[in-house]
C-alpha cells in the first residue's frame, strides 16, 4: 500500500504525522510506503491512501480528490490513526 500524509506545507506537520504513521504501521506488521509532502503533490500522486489533519482532509475531499482520505483529528493519537488506517488494510 501507498500512502501520502500532507498538509498544506510538507514540513512540520506531515513530517509528525507520518512518524506516526510509520510507528503505526510498524506495530501492526502492515507492508505501506509512506511519504509525505505539501498539498501541491496530492494532484501527481498515484497510490491508495491520503493521510492528513481533518481539516484538510475536508478541503480535499470538496475539492473532488478521488483517492481515499483519512482525516486525523490529533496527530500525537496513534489509536485513532491505527483505527482509521485498519479499514484500509488489506484491500
Amino acid at each position: 500500500m501507498k500512502v501520502l500524509v500532507t498538509c498544506r506545507n510538507g514540513m512540520g506537520t506531515s513530517t509528525m504525522l507520518t512518524v506516526q504513521v510509520r510507528n503505526v504501521t510498524s506495530k501492526n506488521g502492515w507492508d505501506v510506503d509512506c511519504e509525505h509532502a505539501s498539498l501541491d503533490a496530492v494532484g501527481s500522486f498515484r497510490g491508495d491512501l491520503i493521510i492528513s489533519l481533518s481539516d484538510v482532509a475536508k478541503e480535499l475531499e470538496d475539492e473532488g480528490v478521488k483517492t481515499p482520505i483519512i482525516g486525523i483529528d490529533s496527530l500525537m493519537d496513534s489509536n485513532e490513526i491505527e483505527r482509521k488506517m485498519t479499514p484500509y488494510i488489506g484491500k
